[in-house]
């Protein structure tokens, strides 16, 4: 990780992979507390609400929402609606010792989730400013099989964002997106358009993001932008690791410890390209 002192980059060998939420966007999460029947909208990520369990796990619905869950009725099980539908269930985090299987296991067990929560999360983050491209998730307690937590999450993008890829792109740096949030490349394509479509990834977990810096270091110099817990790994596998702290949260020491620099604003991407370039 760094690169060494006077070391010289040519644009065309350097790559910059972005997280999402956090980095490129800010998160809008209403999450609801099934077992207390609160729902809020929260600063605090899904990760540190699945830390907070011994036996934790977030996953995400890889579905739309409008197309597949908001038309059926409020009384119908969250859990039958999954299997009705064939919606593939996406474990984005964990915690170790977790199984991808045991997760699925117990959402598709769990009978305390109704569609009327769905309903009502996706209620509230309709009323933010966001884009039209949202996602539901679930924290599992793995351990008793029920469902934490509810989520219904929403973006929209930093102020400077868009600029940024745009200079990135006319400056011929490869630019990539590798986030845990549920984003496909048809929705994000034309909120995005100085970033090729395929190199949008989205529901990855740590070690996915870490697999896509190792392999772009093949052909690349890497710049990984990241800002929380779930971009550990692939900060670490980087060339340069970059922390952002454009957005509040509860972060952990050691990923200020993996990180060659920090930033409070997205734009300092650029100036740190120029100072390698």
């Amino acid at each position: 990780m760094g690169v060494g002192a006077g070391a010289r980059i040519r644009m065309t060998e350097l790559a910059v992979v972005f997280d999402g939420a956090g980095v490129l966007y800010a998160p809008f999460r209403i999450i609801k507390n099934i077992e207390r029947g609160v729902t809020k909208r929260s600063r605090v990520s899904g990760m540190t609400c699945t830390d907070r369990l011994e036996r934790g796990a977030m996953a995400i619905l890889k579905t739309r929402y409008e197309e597949t869950l908001e038309k059926e009725e409020p009384s119908k099980k969250l859990s039958d609606v999954i299997r009705e539908k064939k919606i593939e269930i996406k474990v984005v985090y964990k915690k170790k010792g977790v199984s991808d299987r045991e997760v699925a296991e117990a959402i598709l067990g769990d009978k305390d989730v109704k569609l009327k929560d769905v309903h009502e999360t996706m209620s509230f983050l309709r009323r933010c400013d966001i884009l039209p491209v949202v996602g539901v998730g679930v924290i599992m307690d793995v351990a008793s099989k029920k469902t934490k937590y509810l989520i219904a999450g929403g973006i929209n993008f930093f102020p400077g964002t868009q600029n940024l890829l745009k200079q990135l792109r006319e400056m011929g740096v490869a630019i990539f997106v590798a986030s845990g949030d549920r984003i496909e490349r048809d929705e994000m394509a034309p909120y995005l358009p100085d970033m090729p479509p395929e190199n949008i990834f989205g529901m990855m977990k740590p070690g996915d993001k870490c697999k896509l810096v190792r392999k772009l270091k093949e052909r690349y110099k890497v710049i990984m932008v990241g800002d929380d817990r779930n971009d550990y790994l692939a900060m670490g596998e980087a060339d340069i690791a970059v922390l952002s702290l454009q957005e509040e949260a509860d972060r952990p020491g050691k990923i200020f410890d993996v990180a060659d620099i920090r930033i409070k604003d997205i734009g300092e991407i650029k100036e740190i390209i120029e100072e390698i370039g």
